[in-house]
């Protein structure tokens, strides 16, 4: 196959009554763009031709001369490359080769990363400081000034919507106690129409206003943190790791009820394991970060990009995928600066739920679009900096009914399973489960339904943490079983007594001097 070729473009014209003709030798593929210059290379070529007005005609013919020319040429070398892929000539693998290279290294798109990201020089800074005793404390306590804004500024939004929903009730209610006087049914719904205008304007306001500043205090703290490295450098001390980096157990308010385990687990080699068993709300576990002044920052960053995280198990309504309100509210009290918002995230997710959605066909034949669902059992993964007690939640879906008895091979059982394999695999060495898979107390659980469920959590569990030792990855240290905040303290004491019937505590040995016995 040839890469080019070489044409004739032959003109005649008259030239002051006597014939003339231009040949010119073209290289086809010509580019459309140089046939100007072309025409000036003709004209000044050849003498006699300065005095002739034809520029406009030589360039209509050339133009289109070389459009054909273009055109037969790539014509052929069509015809043949699928005249040699009919017959087998081809390494299709070879072209999609060349195809890639030359795409990475012409579109920027698509060319190979040289040195890390962006991303991943803000994580090894951010890494670096935050394990230096000089640095931590200001790293804390920016944190905490840009949390302050957002806070304010979420604060003012509720206040408002707050005043204008009292002030559109009782212009609602004067609505209504004026029907069929002077108002009319359709009075009242434009009414209606106008407050709902009014509220998703006020909302959409303040949303985009706190992204705006998210977005602001993201890029302005990412290159505060990366500017200060330099900072570190320059001083040349060594880096001092604080004590108790590496925990990854929280410091805050204590719940009301708790009791903690600390068992073996192993046929052959025993591994030693945490076992807290709590009453509490699992909104207390997901709580704004900087809402207080616990020590729940300071761990929070020593745990990041280690391998000491903590999770916490959700559960979440099949339907669309999206997190319980009040923790998007409260992971959005402060800006997200190491991952998405919460918000991106889910929108992230659904796109991928989305992407894998099987096509399935009506009775005609026609493709129809599946709606996305999770069912039972599956669960989605959010990522988190600015919460007090949760570096990565696991929502898992669950619809089962009230006070309904389930087995060791429900799909939301499976789904712990799943989840605590994804912990091990992923450096999640503290991870909370709700004990009762529940996170509140109803009417209908009993005595004796919480003490069934209860031992069949803790039993599933327990085989779930001795088969961890065949997944890999990181042994999980502590395991916390979460029971509902309104939970009784007599409930909460018989659930904690199954504790040591269903796994291994390790009990103290207790030496008794017999000599002084003796003596006594």
């Amino acid at each position: 196959m040839e890469d080019q070729r070489v044409v004739e473009f032959i003109y005649d014209f008259d030239n002051l009554g006597t014939p003339e003709t231009i040949k010119e030798n073209i290289i086809i593929p010509f580019p459309l763009n140089q046939v100007d210059e072309l025409v000036n290379k003709i004209i000044k070529s050849d003498e006699v031709l300065l005095f002739m007005d034809f520029n406009k005609e030589l360039k209509e013919k050339l133009t289109l001369f070389v459009r054909e020319e273009n055109q037969k040429f790539y014509d052929d070398q069509d015809d043949y490359l699928i005249e040699k892929f009919k017959n087998g000539e081809i390494d299709t693998e070879e072209i999609v080769r060349n195809l890639e290279k030359l795409y990475k290294e012409e579109v920027l798109e698509y060319a190979d990363r040289i040195g890390p990201t962006d991303d991943e020089i803000f994580a090894q800074s951010f890494h670096r400081l935050v394990h230096s005793s000089s640095c931590l404390p200001d790293i804390l306590e920016k944190e905490k000034a840009y949390a302050r804004v957002i806070a304010e500024m979420t604060k003012r939004m509720e206040t408002e919507i707050e005043n204008l929903n009292a002030q559109q009730q009782d212009e609602m209610k004067e609505y209504i106690d004026q029907l069929d006087v002077s108002k009319t049914s359709e009075d009242i719904n434009n009414l209606l129409a106008r407050h709902y205008s009014t509220q998703n304007y006020v909302r959409k306001k303040w949303e985009s206003e706190l992204e705006a500043k998210r977005g602001h205090q993201k890029n302005e703290y990412r290159e505060w943190v990366t500017g200060q490295v330099g900072k570190l450098f320059e001083t040349s001390s060594p880096v001092t790791t604080p004590v108790g980096s590496r925990s990854s157990t929280f410091i805050s308010q204590a719940p009301s009820m708790e009791e903690s385990f600390t068992i073996h687990l192993g046929s052959q080699l025993k591994h030693m394991h945490n076992i807290r068993i709590l009453g509490a709300n699992i909104y207390d576990l997901c709580s704004p970060l900087h809402a207080d002044e616990s020590l729940n920052g300071l761990n929070m960053a020593l745990g990041l990009y280690s391998s000491s995280l903590c999770g916490v198990v959700v559960l979440t309504p099949s339907g669309q995928i999206r997190a319980n309100n009040q923790i998007i509210k409260n992971a959005n009290m402060s800006t997200e600066f190491h991952f998405d918002q919460i918000d991106e995230q889910l929108d992230k997710i659904m796109s991928d739920v989305n992407g894998v959605c099987e096509q399935k066909q009506n009775s005609n034949g026609s493709p129809i679009k599946v709606t996305p669902r999770l069912k039972t059992g599956d669960f989605f993964i959010t990522k988190h900096s600015n919460l007090s007690q949760s570096h990565v939640i696991f929502h898992l879906i669950s619809d089962e009914p009230h006070a309904s008895e389930i087995n060791s091979r429900h799909p939301v059982i499976l789904g712990l399973r799943n989840i605590m394999k994804v912990a091990s695999r992923h450096d999640i060495v503290t991870l909370t489960i709700p004990a009762l898979l529940r996170h509140e107390m109803s009417e209908d659980m009993t005595v004796q339904w919480c003490v069934r469920r209860a031992e069949l959590i803790f039993k599933c569990v327990k085989g779930f943490m001795i088969e961890s030792s065949t997944w890999g990855g990181a042994e999980l240290s502590t395991l916390q079983f979460l029971l509902p905040f309104d939970i009784s303290e007599e409930l909460f004491n018989t659930l904690t007594a199954m504790v040591p019937n269903v796994f291994r505590v390790a009990n103290p040995k207790i030496l008794v001097d017999n000599t002084s016995r003796k003596d006594s």
